[in-house]
């Protein structure tokens, strides 16, 4: 909803919440090793997106309110049974490759001391809520007034990666293939929610924790840990193409394709 004011330049409020999602990853970050809980069970970082997003409706209350997508309610079934077998899929890939070099998961190391399976799933999803109401919530929908749905997915996934910034400290081959694995699942995620497809936080929300959770079954991967990342963004990769085909073969012929929402005037820029 936006009044009578001028919305800010394009820029800004992307700006605001890039660095609000930094400086907030890093105070989560020392409040976590300060006081806990498991890092297995919740990690407090994954709030500092939903701080962000508070921090741009806060800086622009009352004069423009960005795009939203916060549907939590009667998801697209066809976005979430997208988006479940996408997960089945990349988690599938590495499990086979992995397991073909000796390295497969293990199970039993899903869990959190000894916190019950039901309070980890819990936490992973409270957990991956608050992340998607920066990433799929605000920063993919705000950026998409713009940009093409690969570009927005492309731009959300760098940005995710990066904000992940202790896996730099792993050496330039994790971090390359990390960051390919953040922006192949975002891709994903920008073809499977499109422009606001109902329960779109929902259905990222329970993406994200399912890949969380079974991240959690390969540990270190065998020591393959970029392995794994590379592997999830092939097959991350390959269910965006596949869905993206799908929609569009299912398009009626000679109908006209759904616009990108109106930027933002150009006076604004």
């Amino acid at each position: 909803m936006t009044t009578g004011a001028a919305p800010p330049r394009w820029w800004a409020p992307s700006a605001v919440y890039v660095l609000v999602v930094l400086l907030a990853g890093g105070v989560l970050v020392a409040l976590q090793a300060a006081t806990g809980p498991d890092p297995d069970l919740l990690e407090l970082v994954q709030f500092a997106p939903a701080i962000a997003v508070a921090a741009v409706l806060l800086v622009w209350r009352g004069r423009w309110r960005p795009p939203l997508q916060v549907g939590l309610w009667r998801p697209d079934p066809a976005a979430l049974a997208g988006a479940i077998g996408s997960v089945l899929i990349i988690l599938a890939l590495p499990a086979v490759v992995l397991v073909s070099l000796g390295a497969g998961p293990d199970f039993s190391a899903v869990r959190a001391g000894a916190a019950p399976l039901g309070l980890l799933v819990l936490a992973q999803c409270v957990g991956a809520c608050g992340e998607e109401l920066g990433w799929r919530g605000f920063l993919q929908p705000y950026l998409r007034t713009r940009y093409s749905v690969l570009v927005t997915g492309v731009l959300v996934g760098i940005v995710w990666g990066v904000w992940h910034v202790q896996v730099f400290a792993a050496g330039a081959t994790y971090a390359a293939a990390f960051l390919s694995a953040t922006i192949a699942m975002s891709v994903l995620l920008a073809v499977l929610l499109g422009t606001g497809r109902r329960g779109s936080l929902l259905i990222a929300t329970l993406f994200h924790a399912a890949v969380n959770l079974g991240l959690l079954a390969f540990g270190d991967a065998g020591g393959r840990a970029p392995l794994l990342w590379s592997s999830m963004a092939v097959a991350a990769a390959g269910c965006a193409a596949a869905t993206a085909w799908i929609r569009s073969s299912r398009r009626p012929a000679g109908s006209a394709v759904r616009a990108r929402p109106a930027a933002p005037r150009a006076d604004a820029a």
